[in-house]
């Protein structure tokens, strides 16, 4: 909340920018990863924050993971809910075991889905603005030939599409496209490798493409041509770039997009001449606005004007307010 005092006679106008000093500084956004090495790798969110960054976005990452580990785990583990309370996240991401959503309806269910309500459910309470994402991984290179409907690249991608998108209409929630992209590069350009060795974890240029992807899933813009510096082949990097602008920009709705809601900015002038008060709002970003004249009484108009019966000083307020978001601006007058 900012104050400044002001001594009003006779008839002043005065120009308040709130805005200035509340919208000069980049609007950080804030995402925590909770999951396995499908994340950590390369340091996958470290990635993500550096594109940001190099796009002249203000970043805040941190991570809950543990190597191998899938949604059950995560939500019997006090870390996972520690992190959730730690901060007042934009985004909060899950992210399954690689082969935890590729399995059929009735064994996600009861392995997997009352595990994902716990967490979010916790996150709901604790952090009520965070948007939940849901992290689309990939398939194995080969699938997975421990069970037959699985047992190649294209069936097995087949089913975590399709289990990640039942769960993101469950808990309305977004999902981050990581393997519908790894599709399309590796259907488009199979001179690209995504894989590690062990054909299921990503290498640097794998770990890029998740990157790529959450970028453009989270600002709603292409990551094409970014400075960032990843050390990988170039005609990869811009074939990444333009294969996640392609899969999530032209696919907003079916990724459950929503764009991250612009802070409040707060400012109105003052107008008085006598004992009349006028206020003009400039605010901008906001949903809902009260006025508090400091005498007792308040108005919802968008520019009220307003007698006052005596002289004195007077604290004015403008009370602004959005979906999970909140601003107050004060200004102190003298009114003779």
């Amino acid at each position: 909340m900012r104050k400044s005092v002001l001594r009003l006679k006779y008839f002043v106008v005065l120009l308040f920018l709130g805005v200035v000093s509340h919208g000069i500084a980049q609007q950080e956004t804030s995402v925590l990863f909770i999951g396995n090495s499908f994340t950590f790798y390369n340091y996958m969110p470290g990635i993500l924050k550096d594109i940001a960054n190099a796009n002249g976005k203000t970043m805040h990452v941190d991570t809950a993971v543990t190597g191998g580990k899938d949604l059950k785990f995560h939500s019997g583990r006090q870390r996972t809910y520690e992190m959730i309370k730690s901060k007042k996240w934009d985004y909060i991401v899950l992210q399954g075991h690689s082969n935890e959503f590729a399995q059929p309806d009735g064994k996600v269910d009861t392995l997997t889905l009352p595990f994902a309500k716990r967490i979010i459910d916790s996150i709901r309470l604790h952090s009520p603005c965070s948007r939940v994402l849901f992290y689309m991984t990939w398939g194995y290179k080969n699938g997975n030939p421990k069970w037959k409907a699985i047992a190649h690249y294209d069936s097995m991608q087949l089913r975590i599409e399709r289990q990640y998108l039942r769960f993101a209409d469950m808990f309305n929630a977004g999902v981050v496209p990581v393997g519908m992209v790894w599709k399309e590069v590796r259907d488009s350009y199979p001179i690209i490798n995504l894989y590690d060795p062990d054909r299921f974890h990503p290498i640097l240029t794998g770990s890029y493409l998740s990157a790529c992807t959450f970028y453009t899933t989270i600002f709603g813009e292409t990551p094409y041509k970014n400075k960032a510096k990843v050390v990988i082949e170039p005609f990869h990097r811009e074939a990444i770039e333009l294969a996640a602008t392609k899969i999530v920009l032209n696919n907003l709705a079916r990724w459950r997009y929503i764009p991250k809601q612009k802070s409040i900015e707060p400012g109105f002038d003052i107008i008085i001449k006598d004992k009349t008060l006028q206020l003009v709002s400039n605010a901008k970003n906001f949903d809902q606005l009260e006025w508090d004249f400091g005498d007792g009484i308040r108005s919802m108009e968008l520019n009220p004007k307003h007698l006052f019966t005596n002289s004195g000083e007077y604290k004015i307020r403008q009370e602004l307010s959005s979906y999970c978001k909140n601003e107050v601006l004060e200004r102190t007058i003298t009114v003779d």
